[in-house]
């Protein structure tokens, strides 16, 4: 049996695919997750990041099953499921053969299970265009701190983009010391540690106290509906919403 382990990266999640078909060994995790038990029978392979077997593996997805396909397997990559190396392995097993139509077979779990996790992982970047709430830092820019299930930032930094285009904002995703940076013409996605989140979290502007104000004024006590709340806006999410503070 095989562990692969490779370096996390869209590139690296790929090169350990491209292993993983030229292996004659039956493969029981594909991640990045070094602490997940092993036993005596069970073999560890670390995968070093290659750009050729990556283009090769995404170039054939393209080719072979659609274009549609490499960006529902690149979703996957963006989601926290837990084995997702191993989901895209099987997915593309059945997929090389069957081609464009695998779409259609939603009958086959791994099939099934790959659109699942895209619709969680867009559903979620959707909630985040109305969850994020910016800080202005010292009249110079924009700042967010967001803790997602998912590694969304690169889904809803054009949303942002788009609706703030002539400000400098940051979206700091704190859980994995990720920031979507923007500086009034594109967005990067870039390593931000928390020392950067403990100065800035505390940060109060005046259009924050004139939102709580707001929220507070328009809300109606006797028609609270905190189940319906939760369910609109789960709880898991209300650390870095400025109403909940």
């Amino acid at each position: 049996m095989l562990k692969l382990i490779y370096e996390d990266s869209f590139e690296g999640f790929l090169s350990a695919i491209h292993y993983a078909f030229y292996s004659k060994e039956e493969l029981t995790y594909i991640g990045t997750d070094t602490s997940t038990p092993v036993d005596m029978l069970t073999r560890i392979v670390y995968i070093d990041t290659d750009l050729v077997k990556y283009n090769k593996v995404k170039d054939a997805i393209v080719c072979k099953i659609d274009p549609y396909a490499l960006n529902k397997i690149y979703t996957l990559y963006l989601s926290n499921y837990k084995n997702k190396g191993l989901l895209c392995f099987k997915y593309l097993k059945i997929a090389f053969k069957i081609g464009s139509d695998i779409h259609k077979y939603l009958h086959l779990h791994e099939v099934r299970e790959l659109d699942l996790v895209e619709r969680r992982v867009k559903l979620e970047a959707h909630r985040f265009t109305g969850f994020v709430r910016f800080s202005l830092i010292n009249n110079k820019f924009l700042y967010s701190s967001i803790e997602p299930d998912n590694n969304i930032l690169e889904l809803i930094s054009p949303h942002f983009q788009n609706r703030f285009k002539n400000e400098y904002w940051i979206i700091h995703d704190i859980k994995r010391n990720l920031a979507s940076i923007y500086n009034k013409d594109t967005f990067e996605i870039m390593e931000m540690d928390n020392d950067m989140y403990n100065s800035l979290r505390n940060y109060n502007d005046e259009f924050e106290d004139l939102w709580r104000n707001y929220f507070k004024s328009t809300t109606i006590k006797e028609r609270i509906n905190l189940k319906l709340q939760k369910r609109s806006m789960p709880k898991r999410y209300w650390n870095n919403l400025t109403e909940c503070k």
